[in-house]
């Protein structure tokens, strides 16, 4: 619960096409069964993803879980990128604009100045 809680994005687990967890912990503490009610575990938050797991045993006596979601099918933030960058177009193009034209007016003051090439 943890690891999901603390997802870098907030986003809803079953919009997820694929997951990854990693169990890190001591040797001693690490078994097929831990493994195994983590995937199922999380393949009930994500029940349409490809879920792949890996462990990583250590000395340091803390158990972590990292989970990776991605090719997430609804992600709000993302959406809201594409929203403000469409509302931008507009002032994009017109800062082009306004470039070119400083430009022109650039090379039209520098026409009259011999080339020292």
């Amino acid at each position: 619960d943890e690891a999901i809680s603390e997802l870098s994005l907030n986003c809803n687990p079953k919009d997820a096409n694929r997951a990854l967890y990693l169990l890190a912990a001591p040797a001693k503490e690490m078994n097929m069964d831990l493994v195994k009610e983590l995937g199922d575990y999380l393949r009930d938050l994500a029940p349409k993803a490809v879920i792949r797991n890996g462990d990583y045993p250590r000395e340091k006596g803390v158990l972590d879980v990292t989970v990776i979601l991605s090719e997430l099918d609804k992600v709000e933030k993302v959406r809201d990128y594409y929203s403000t960058s469409t509302s931008l177009i507009p002032e994009i193009k017109q800062r082009q604009e306004e470039i070119k034209g400083k430009l022109r007016e650039i090379e039209d003051a520098s026409k009259d100045i011999p080339s020292l090439l």
